[in-house]
């Protein structure tokens, strides 16, 4: 990756630099700079937007208390370098319901149930008020925050969630940033602020089913994350599928995936410790040279080592892997449409497109084996359980056994726990209904094997099913959560991956998958040294174009590379809003050392040797 930045033969160059690397410089660097900070706000759209906005000093103690009309237009000055926290209560104490979906059922007379149905239907309204603050560094310049009740857990529970999510800041917390990034943050915040409403919502909803007193969660907690991370990500399939909503998800779907995936499976959040920032520090550097001092990547060969890694990761989740999953889907799904209960089909043994179906009752079980769409299957399958209700949801739970072969893959099940969810209609199953279309999901444990390595973990599934104009009935994937190991002769390593179809358009039988992957592998002695990716899987081990994130020593980087011909551009992110901007024409290097929006030093090559030049004077090589 950034062997093109730094070859071997200028690093041993190096030896003979005039620059140093003492510590000690750090505190004799003259503040030369004047510097300045203002904090801006974001909620997401449910929750009025006025109310009373407290701005708290922890470093000095002072408090300032603002009442404001709309908190998303509200700039406010804050103390360079200190530490911060903001809170914002809303004038409102009710709120509509965000989902498409509705947000369930409710009890008789709710004035709010405009339609009398007893549900809380989309934008009817429910009593309900959120929580929303953040504690924050004030970098120089323009601080964003991006308040939600998921960032009042965070900052109330002094919570590092930068290690679990590989971020290099906190992710309600934007410094200098980029169009993508603010829209990025503004989403994830809708969507968490979406998946605590509806974990809310489905409280409520429990609490009617109970004559006791069923406890409904008010404030976020720690232990809710994987319940809003579900509900989240409603959010997102409803914005992409519903044409009323938020288009300019698609650009930003994987970053915003990825990130509700790295929140919602956090568990034993380790505690934040800061320090006290000074401008000058060299901090951000010296995290770019602990992880590229492991990682090796401005070296040919762990490039190429890196390069078989990533590689094998990629091919093992190729076209045909992902029509494997396709297969299982369409096979349990015919199946159980027409063999089933559902239909009093008699016990026996039947055919279908080449299968070969034994079905038995008490209980229900199918053995099923023969060619589908050109794979070899094998399932056993038994369920027990059944629940068909429009209003209840749709779902199938039993327990299966699958291989399901094809040229160079083969799909494994092996005495799974399995769930079978359906959406999009109101009996899946219902010979009126066009040709059983709408989603499916998959939730069992799976294998997924080519001649070389194995992917073994827990996968949940959705597939469409739909008529193409041509009346063709097809099946495509809108994405799946994968969390599991790779294992190969050279590595074993841990991985968690999202797939989601970025552009889902009605009758398109082709799918645009964007992948958000997040990899745990052992680098040159470092255990705990972690890579995430978001973007097309084939172009995971092109490392010159890429948004990459790394973790070592509880220190994350995020990384965009941008190559275009000879010329590379490379903008790295550490914590607190710190940024390196490396460009690379030939043998000149460019660019800066930034905390916030203020440049601290500046980009340059002393003897080809590409490093940082301190106000001071003082030349620090960049690796």
């Amino acid at each position: 990756m950034f062997k093109k930045l730094i070859s071997v033969s200028l690093l041993m160059s190096l030896v003979g630099c005039d620059g140093s690397s003492d510590d000690k410089t750090t505190d004799t660097l003259p503040v030369m700079l004047e510097t300045s900070s203002t904090v801006s706000f974001y909620i997401a759209p449910w929750q009025a937007k006025s109310g009373t906005l407290t701005l708290i000093n922890d470093s000095t103690g002072s408090v300032e208390n603002s009442d404001v009309v709309d908190i998303n237009n509200v700039t406010l000055p804050a103390a360079t370098l200190n530490f911060h926290r903001v809170e914002f209560v809303s004038d409102g104490t009710t709120l509509p319901c965000p989902s498409f979906a509705g947000c369930g059922r409710t009890f008789r007379d709710n004035p709010y149930d405009e339609n009398s149905n007893r549900r809380i239907d989309y934008q009817e309204v429910m009593d309900m008020t959120l929580s929303y603050r953040a504690d924050f560094v004030a970098a120089p310049g323009e601080n964003k925050l991006y308040l939600s009740p998921v960032s009042s857990l965070i900052s109330d529970d002094n919570l590092d969630i930068t290690l679990e999510s590989l971020s290099a800041t906190p992710f309600y917390h934007l410094t200098h940033s980029q169009l993508n990034d603010n829209l990025e943050a503004e989403l994830l915040t809708n969507a968490l602020t979406f998946g605590v409403i509806l974990k809310r919502a489905a409280d409520i909803e429990e609490s009617l089913n109970t004559t006791g007193n069923s406890v409904i969660e008010q404030p976020a907690q720690l232990a809710s994350l994987p319940f809003y991370r579900t509900y989240a990500e409603r959010y997102v399939s409803e914005n992409l599928l519903n044409v009323e909503g938020n288009q300019l998800l698609q650009s930003v779907v994987g970053e915003v995936k990825q990130k509700l995936a790295s929140i919602g499976d956090a568990e034993n959040i380790a505690q934040r410790e800061l320090s006290q920032q000074q401008l000058h520090s060299k901090e951000l550097l010296e995290d770019v040279r602990n992880i590229l001092g492991v990682a090796r990547l401005q070296e040919q060969k762990y490039s190429d080592e890196l390069l078989q890694n990533l590689t094998e990761f990629k091919d093992i989740l190729d076209e045909e892997s992902q029509q494997t999953l396709i297969v299982l889907a369409n096979v349990l799904y015919d199946v159980i449409y027409n063999f089933s209960p559902l239909n009093d089909t008699d016990v026996g043994i039947y055919t279908l497109q080449g299968l070969t179906i034994d079905y038995q009752q008490s209980p229900y079980s199918w053995a099923i084996s023969g060619q589908y769409d050109n794979h070899a299957v094998e399932i056993d399958l038994t369920i027990p359980q059944w629940q068909i209700s429009g209003l209840l949801g749709n779902k199938v739970s039993g327990v299966m056994s699958a291989k399901v072969t094809g040229q160079d893959t083969q799909l494994n099940v092996d005495v799974s726990d399995l769930l079978l969810s359906f959406d999009g209609t109101d009996d899946p199953f219902s010979d009126e209904q066009s040709d059983t279309t709408g989603q499916l999901t998959i939730a069992t444990n799976v294998t997924l094997e080519n001649e070389i390595s194995r992917l073994t973990g827990d996968i949940n599934l959705t597939a469409n099913r739909f008529v193409t104009p041509f009346e063709e009935l097809v099946t495509v994937l809108a994405g799946f959560d994968f969390k599991g190991q790779l294992d190969s002769a050279s590595q074993t390593t841990l991985f968690n991956l999202q797939a989601i179809e970025a552009t889902p358009f009605i009758n398109e039988a082709t799918q645009n998958l964007v992948f958000a992957v997040q990899l745990m592998m052992p680098l040159n002695g470092a255990k705990g040294f972690q890579l995430a990716y978001v973007g097309n899987l084939n172009r995971l081990a092109e490392i010159n174009n890429a948004k990459i994130a790394l973790r070592l020593k509880n220190r994350a980087l995020e990384i965009n590379l941008r190559t275009v011909g000879n010329n590379i551009n490379a903008v790295i992110k550490g914590a607190q809003g710190r940024w390196l901007d490396v460009k690379q024409k030939g043998r000149n290097y460019s660019g800066g050392l930034y905390f916030g929006d203020t440049q601290i030093a500046d980009v340059t090559a002393v003897r080809g040797v590409p490093g940082i030049l301190f106000p001071n004077g003082t030349f620090e090589s960049l690796f």
